[in-house]
């Protein structure tokens, strides 16, 4: 795909692609997320890891990609329920 920037506004007229370094350790992590060979290393970022943002929309896509399922996950619950900056939840007072 041919990428070419917009003189005036500076952003590209189709979609761009970034180069980015990773270690063999990480390079080697992120390829057993691949589902097939033919899966791009962008498709399995937009999959597996959450939008930045707000807990809500982690947990939105927890809860989309099925992560919400896996073990452990109470431990994480516990941990940011005993965080020290925790609010009480108004809803459930």
């Amino acid at each position: 795909m041919l990428h070419m920037l917009d003189p005036f506004t500076g952003s590209c007229t189709h979609e761009c692609m970034k180069t980015i370094t990773l270690d063999d350790a990480a390079y080697e992590r992120l390829k057993r997320w691949k589902q097939s060979p033919k899966e791009s290393f962008s498709q399995v970022v937009k999959r597996v890891v959450p939008p930045a943002g707000s807990l809500a929309s982690f947990l939105r896509f927890a809860e989309d990609e099925g992560t919400d399922m896996l073990k452990n996950n109470d431990v994480m619950e516990r941990a940011i329920d005993e965080r020290p900056d925790a609010k009480p939840d108004p809803w459930t007072m």
